[in-house]
């Protein structure tokens, strides 16, 4: 059967992602419409059709963390195929481009899954991703819409249903319907098994009821038709009329006793009055993102400031999440004010810093922001950044100090590699080095024709070659450049621009590279850390073992604030960390190198050779 004409949201897709880099085609087909099968005997036999070679090629750009040029492929693979499959190819390319922050291009594709899908679990998966995207823009409207079909489908997974009302209830809350949010909480809670997302569901079950006017709960019981709502409110109210600690306890095992279904819940007498539970007077307040590709990221921040504030015996913790709308993260900052918090870890996105500082007025507590924008000056404002930018700028700084004058850059041709070899040259060139010559491989591809361009003539005493790559590309690149010249000098910024240590290092010897202390070993960095942290994230990935450093090193400098201690360099697991001018966190990173197949950490940047 031929294949229909494009329609307009196709050809609106295409265009859009042409112009953004990331399109492989010009066109995807419309597939046919599905035919009704027959019913398969018990001998028949299915079977699975072969996988596009450019979805085998997506499938290890994704592996390798790169994330749009996965995308990329994908949307190739997709063009390549029809049905359902073509369809599963878009979403996988829209889940790499939420990955890589581009979740306009997750919406373009999920719009046009939507728009050619037969079978709702793909449309599911859909709706779950342009939600995801159009949150991570700020349309949260557009997203709580998308939600709310989500949940209508039978075919919505358990752990994906329970998300998506955790998000609603935010949602909802940010927009002051506040009994609708409570709904949406105590329905996720049959959906949670026991564990700490149960109990985070509880937590954020009883501040909603303490944010309530005694009137507002009694007016809730008598209006809602939920016995567990009537129950929660109860339970509160409970608490609320009952300030003696001893008393309190006593009546609510009685309550617990007569209502022994109720969700376990637990007090003593030592909790504090419900009354005053949303009160954060003196706490450490994290603004963070909890949706897309954010939210595991923002569960290991979170992770380390809470076992940085247990191993330190200093302030609490309190977790505000913010929902990808700046304005909404500009009124949990206003509430974390009014509560009490004595300082603010992030938040980390640009849109909501701006945000943030825009509503700070001056005697508001300091923010320690986990991302960097240097134009912003504000007395009270410090900028912890997580950018790999501060590798480089330490490879240049420290390099040119060890006598290094002159520089071969071989990066990746995409937005990230040549983001990275751009703030790299900024600094080189300002401290008076020289460029011996630049040379870019295309993502993906075999790097060793861009290693030959690279030099031309005799190679100078006192050079080092710049390597932006991951430790696959490195692999080959490494034994190439020393074939050329065995002692010329190969550093990289943060370990290859990936997440973790290589498992097999042997094929890189001799490459030196900045890092954390904590991925160099944890271990050592802080031995108590990374035990308690392997308990609380014990599937972490590289990426969020990563970020739940940056929580144990933002909580101590939140503390040094508060205690107006900004003078004293921090001994951090991402760095030595001291405060620079107008309050950005400076992270000298440890040196180290691959010697023999094993990672020898050094002191400083390697010498020049004879």
């Amino acid at each position: 059967m031929p294949h229909q004409p494009l329609g307009p949201a196709t050809r609106l897709a295409s265009a859009m992602l042409m112009a953004l880099g990331l399109a492989a085609c010009a066109s995807l087909p419309q597939p046919a419409a599905t035919p009704v099968a027959p019913t398969a005997s018990a001998s028949s036999v299915t079977v699975a059709p072969a996988e596009a070679p450019a979805a085998v090629t997506a499938d290890q750009l994704l592996a390798a963390g790169k994330d749009l040029a996965a995308a990329k492929a994908y949307i190739k693979a997709a063009a390549d195929t029809q049905g359902d499959a073509q369809l599963q190819y878009l979403l996988d390319a829209a889940h790499a481009s939420l990955s890589g922050q581009k979740p306009q291009d997750a919406v373009l594709l999920a719009d046009e899954v939507l728009r050619l899908q037969h079978d709702p679990k793909l449309r599911g998966e859909a709706l779950w991703i342009r939600s995801q995207g159009l949150m991570d823009q700020g349309q949260t409207p557009k997203a709580r819409g998308n939600l709310e079909e989500l949940l209508t489908l039978s075919s919505t997974p358990q752990d994906i249903r329970a998300e998506a009302l955790g998000i609603l209830a935010t949602l909802y809350t940010q927009e002051g319907h506040d009994l609708t949010a409570l709904n949406f909480l105590i329905q996720r809670d049959n959906l949670l098994s026991q564990g700490s997302a149960r109990d985070e569901n509880h937590r954020r079950i009883r501040v909603l009821l303490d944010a309530q006017p005694v009137a507002k709960l009694q007016n809730w019981q008598s209006r809602t038709a939920s016995p567990l709502v009537q129950e929660w409110i109860a339970l509160d109210l409970i608490a609320r009329n009952t300030p003696d600690p001893q008393q309190r306890e006593q009546a609510i095992a009685a309550w617990m006793a007569a209502h022994p279904h109720h969700p376990a819940v637990q007090f003593s007498a030592n909790t504090p009055a419900a009354a005053t539970a949303t009160s954060a007077q003196g706490d450490v307040c994290a603004l963070l993102p909890a949706t897309g590709p954010y939210a595991p990221l923002s569960q290991a921040v979170a992770a380390g400031l809470e076992t940085s504030a247990r191993l330190t015996g200093g302030p609490a913790v309190r977790v505000y999440q913010s929902t990808g709308n700046s304005e909404y993260t500009a009124t949990l900052f206003q509430r974390g004010v009014k509560a009490g918090c004595a300082v603010f870890v992030g938040p980390w996105l640009r849109q909501d810093i701006n945000a943030v500082v825009g509503v700070r007025r001056p005697g508001d507590p300091p923010v320690l922001t986990l991302g960097l924008d240097s134009d912003l000056h504000q007395p009270g404002l410090y900028q912890f950044s997580q950018s790999r930018n501060a590798a480089s700028a330490q490879i240049a700084q420290q390099g040119y100090a060890a006598d290094y004058r002159q520089v071969y850059l071989l990066y990746p041709q995409d937005s990230s590699g040549a983001a990275i070899q751009a703030a790299f040259l900024a600094d080189w060139k300002g401290l008076g080095g020289r460029v011996a010559g630049v040379s870019a491989y295309t993502p993906g591809q075999d790097p060793l024709a861009a290693v030959q361009p690279l030099f031309s003539g005799t190679i100078a005493a006192h050079s080092f070659v710049f390597l932006v790559a991951d430790a696959s590309v490195a692999g080959q690149a490494v034994p190439e450049i020393h074939q050329i010249k065995p002692d010329l000098a190969v550093f990289s910024p943060s370990l290859l621009s990936a997440s973790g240590l290589p498992s097999d290092a042997s094929a890189l010897a001799g490459l030196a590279s900045v890092d954390m202390p904590w991925i160099i070993d944890p271990a050592q960095a802080w031995p108590q850390a990374a035990a308690l942290l392997h308990t609380q994230l014990p599937n972490a990935d590289d990426a969020q073992w990563r970020m739940a450093a940056f929580g144990l090193d933002a909580y101590r400098l939140a503390v040094q604030i508060l205690r107006h201690r900004t003078d004293q360099a921090l001994q951090g697991t991402t760095g030595e960390l001291h405060f620079g001018a107008n309050g950005i966190v400076e992270r000298d990173m440890q040196w180290m190198q691959f010697q023999q197949g094993q990672i020898v950490p050094l002191a400083r940047a390697p010498q020049p050779g004879p």
